[in-house]
């Protein structure tokens, strides 16, 4: 996204601080020449007031609500009564399927993303990505690409849930590959147009839709375009930080839309080498957005241990150094002290603190998953250093940790949660660190079967995606000479695609 250079408004600090003058902005397509460019549909986005303020329902009228997005195909609600067969479907596997994997517990009334469901009668945009999202997903269940995964097949529970709820709507659906990109189509041009006109009434709208662009991209592959979304988003966010788009106190909505990026913008960062800027504008206070996200984000990662990997954020560049060029002793200081906070880390003395976010919390397993966080967490701080440094290297007397330690303490502390656990779905980014520094070809396949089996729970590609990369890492440190240092990290870079393993 990028500002306008015809005759709009620009997307100034200065143009952000009315709504009257709404900043102009324009939003870079993907670009995908196996995907046809669709005609715009004459849709335009309808006004905030539209909608229903379900925050303000009581709990019997938002369980009304959420009735009708649990839609079946004789119901004529104005929700539903104009949608074809497949969408009707689709925003239905929506509500059932795929809220439920955006927060760790889909309780009535806690899950924002699910909130939104009612307000597609009136923002086709967010009506096109839902079904986009859904459609894929669908896809991926009927396509069962992995199959190597004993989870998979009559046994998943995501693929008997979804062949019982599709016979109620005719049988299941042939053409969702089609319908997933045209949906996606639709959406981007109805983005492009929103963009344009932003506002503290649809700001956040548009925000939550470029949320499940992104969303779109982990269900897909979790390759490539994810990065497009973020980077826009970025733009968007800052306009946050001002008036009029300050909110205080946030709304849960916002919360949700942060904290989430937030975790994205984290994750992302896993394979990028370079200084990052900041994604929370300085007027925006942190530790909210950092509760919200240990507690309700699908991550379920302490905010203390977030915090260090935004912090690491500052840390430069050196992957683009001359072979054999010794790490500067300022950066091992700095990552050092890093690595120590996260050491320094108790998941047992946070969970004291810790927000249930649902009587069912399991606070045995939040500590478990943020056991392996934090191992997992000293990885991705690590990667910054050849491990031929003091701070790596066990024969130096200096080391403060070892690679392969802390990935058998993800997988150990992994081992303690099944398919059906709330937290399961937590596991890939911790896992997948561990993965990459696994010397063990017993506990690499235990791996690769645990991603099976999450795959299994969830049909997600960058599951696949994920497993694809551990297999190109484990192939590159196999053929690296001894003492060769971290040598996946360069070659993942190498690879050139930006990668969200979430």
């Amino acid at each position: 996204m990028q500002q306008s250079t015809g005759g709009g408004v620009p997307a100034t600090e200065g143009a952000a601080k009315t709504q009257d003058v709404p900043p102009t902005l324009v939003w870079e397509h993907e670009s995908s020449s196996q995907q046809q460019q669709l005609p715009e549909n004459d849709y335009e986005v309808a006004s905030a007031n539209s909608v229903p303020d379900f925050a303000r329902m009581s709990a019997e009228e938002q369980d009304q609500t959420m009735a009708m997005t649990a839609v079946q195909p004789q119901m004529t609600d104005p929700l539903v009564n104009d949608l074809d067969r497949n969408s009707r479907y689709y925003l239905y596997h929506f509500a059932t399927q795929l809220c439920e994997v955006m927060v760790v517990y889909d309780e009535p009334g806690q899950n924002p993303i699910r909130d939104l469901i009612p307000a597609t009668s009136a923002y086709p945009l967010l009506l096109q990505i839902i079904v986009a999202n859904s459609a894929f997903h669908v896809f991926n269940i009927t396509q069962n690409p992995m199959g190597q995964s004993t989870y998979q097949g009559e046994r998943s529970p995501t693929v008997t849930a979804y062949y019982q709820a599709v016979s109620r709507f005719g049988g299941p659906l042939k053409s969702s590959y089609r319908d997933a990109l045209v949906a996606k189509q639709q959406a981007l041009s109805l983005l492009a147009k929103s963009v344009t006109s932003v506002n503290t009434s649809n700001i956040d709208l548009i925000l939550i839709t470029i949320l499940l662009f992104v969303n779109y991209a982990l269900v897909e592959s979790g390759r490539d375009k994810w990065k497009v979304h973020m980077d826009g988003a970025l733009k968007l966010i800052k306009l946050l930080g001002e008036p009029p788009y300050l909110q205080r106190p946030m709304s849960r909505l916002r919360q949700t839309i942060l904290s989430d990026f937030l975790v994205f913008y984290i994750l992302g960062s896993t394979f990028s080498f370079t200084t990052l800027p900041a994604l929370i504008p300085e007027t925006i206070e942190l530790d909210p957005i950092l509760r919200y996200a240990e507690t309700n984000n699908y991550l379920s990662c302490p905010g203390p241990l977030l915090r260090v990997m935004l912090e690491s954020f500052a840390l430069p560049d050196t992957h683009g150094s001359p072979s054999g060029t010794s790490t500067p002793i300022y950066l091992q200081e700095q990552v050092g002290v890093l690595l120590q906070r996260a050491l320094d880390f108790d998941p047992i003395a946070w969970s004291f603190d810790f927000e249930r976010a649902s009587p069912f919390d399991d606070i045995q397993k939040r500590i478990r998953i943020a056991s392996a966080h934090r191992s997992a967490v000293c990885i991705y701080l690590a990667r910054v250093l050849p491990s031929t440094n003091p701070l790596l290297d066990p024969a130096s007397g200096e080391a403060l940790v070892s690679l392969t330690a802390l990935a058998d303490d993800v997988v150990h502390h992994i081992s303690h949660l099944k398919p059906g656990d709330a937290l399961f779905k937590s596991i890939c980014w911790p896992l997948f660190l561990a993965g990459a520094e696994s010397e063990d070809p017993s506990q690499r396949e235990w791996i690769m079967n645990t991603l099976d089996e999450l795959y299994g729970q969830m049909f997600w590609g960058y599951l696949h995606t994920s497993k694809r990369v551990l297999e190109a890492i484990w192939r590159f440190k196999d053929e690296a000479e001894a003492g060769a240092g971290n040598c996946w990290v360069e070659e993942v870079k190498d690879l050139g695609n930006d990668i969200l393993i979430a």
